[in-house]
């Protein structure tokens, strides 16, 4: 396959921000690659930050300029060497996404209404404040993870502790900053708790653009919604709330911890609820897969098709009509498929911590087949050619699980074993009793033993 165009239209129309403020030209890009650094050694990207730079004067910087012009010159982007990997290997990267969501499917240089600088994509996070620990996050991103970084930062040379950085991040706009937007991806922390979210939003809805905003907000489920976020999101055109839900009752409880099970659930049909009243709403299973969750992946999703098959039937899998819906009304241009999750799903492998990886798996058979035959399953669901896109784009992402986790293991058993026994004596949990059919797979090929 020939090489890719370096070519990525979010320079021009998109920024990401980090929960300390460090801004980005988008998630994936590698602000610390050792391409850019100064004359002494120094990184030069921290400076972009939203405490010393407002986004305009980041978006129209020298290094955003440079960047830009490198890639209208097809130069190698040292920060994008995940979509050159995925390009190389065939795959459909972030950047050839953006370019046929956001840009006519130039891949090449901007369309005009693109070539002015304007925001039309923010991702935009609330800062760190969060009120659960889960165990691949850390106090870079949750509050929650503050004491128990303390201490493992001591005995874990990936753990460093993030404490003394602001809990929240004040997201200061003007209503005019949101004249081209159409897309605002807000996370945290857990971003509808934070102090700043209501004023963020209030901000947007003063704009009178609201309803020409798709918002996408993921939320961890530790709280029931109530009127005051509803009636404001309600305001928006198109609300996909993703549920940050990473297992069935005790599995989700130990991997989120404190999380409660019983909140999590009545929370997440309290979502569904709520999009069944207010049509603009979608709500979307956005579980994260790690060691700890991979043998109940298959439980996950028969638990989500129950609550879809009760909402929506059996063509769930392909239904597209919210988006449909939400464009005759409009003035939308280019592919909506960006905001369309098929059957309300969008899982994550986890990457990192690489020892929580879901690879390292010793007997991944079962769940592997388990997987295909949720495929099997819904072969026959599709009538029109629409439906048998959308079909695809399923099969697509369930077979990305199947080969993600079908992936050699790392061999990091040990440390994920040492890390999660440290972790429940200072949470006071037990793998052995809340994960037993994970802990009767690894407890052979490991040494029971902690570093704290």
């Amino acid at each position: 396959m020939s090489e890719k165009n370096s070519f990525c239209i979010y320079p021009w129309i998109h920024m990401q921000l980090k929960p300390n403020g460090q801004a980005k030209p988008c998630c994936r890009f590698d602000h610390m690659n050792n391409a850019y650094v100064d004359e002494n050694g120094e990184h030069i990207m921290p400076q972009y930050n939203v405490k010393n730079m407002d986004l305009e004067d980041i978006m129209k910087s020298e290094f955003w300029t440079r960047l830009r012009q490198d890639m209208l010159r097809n130069k190698k982007i040292p920060g994008c060497y995940k979509c050159d990997n995925e390009d190389a290997k065939g795959s459909y990267s972030m950047r050839f996404n953006a370019n046929h969501a956001w840009n006519k499917q130039n891949e090449y240089r901007p369309t005009k209404e693109n070539a002015s600088l304007n925001f039309r994509y923010l991702e935009l996070t609330t800062g760190r404040y969060c009120n659960q620990a889960c165990r691949m996050c850390s106090s870079d991103l949750s509050t929650y993870w503050d004491d128990d970084d303390k201490i493992l930062e001591k005995h874990y040379s990936d753990r460093k502790d993030y404490s003394k950085r602001p809990q929240t991040l004040d997201l200061n706009f003007n209503e005019e900053d949101f004249e081209n937007t159409s897309l605002i991806k807000l996370t945290g922390g857990e971003p509808m708790i934070s102090p700043t979210f209501i004023p963020f939003i209030d901000k947007v809805l003063s704009s009178g653009k609201s309803k020409n905003i798709l918002i996408q907000i993921y939320t961890n489920c530790s709280w029931v919604p109530k009127a005051k976020i509803i009636d404001r999101l309600k305001k928006f055109g198109i609300v996909q709330i993703f549920l940050s839900i990473d297992g069935i009752s005790e599995v989700n409880d130990y991997i989120r911890y404190p999380s409660k099970w019983s909140t999590v659930e009545e929370s997440a049909k309290k979502w569904i609820d709520i999009s069944k009243e207010h049509r603009n709403f979608d709500i979307v299973f956005s579980p994260t897969i790690s060691l700890y969750n991979v043998l109940q992946i298959n439980d996950m999703w028969k638990w989500w098709e129950k609550l879809q098959l009760d909402t929506f039937g059996e063509k769930f899998i392909v239904d597209n009509s919210l988006y449909e819906m939400y464009l005759k009304d409009k003035d939308i241009k280019g592919d909506t498929s960006y905001i369309y999750e098929v059957a309300r799903f969008s899982p994550t492998i986890l990457h990192t911590p690489t020892y929580l990886s879901p690879t390292q798996l010793p007997n991944k058979e079962e769940i592997l087949q388990g997987l295909q035959k949720i495929i099997d399953n819904y072969e026959n669901v599709s009538e029109t050619i629409t439906e048998k896109e959308y079909f695809t784009r399923f099969k697509y992402t369930i077979k990305h699980l199947i080969s993600s986790i079908s992936k050699p293991s790392n061999n990091e058993l040990q440390t994920f074993t040492e890390y999660s026994l440290d972790l429940d004596k200072i949470r006071n949990q037990n793998i052995k009793e809340q994960i037993p059919n994970l802990w009767n797979q690894i407890k052979d090929l490991v040494e029971e033993k902690t570093r704290t």
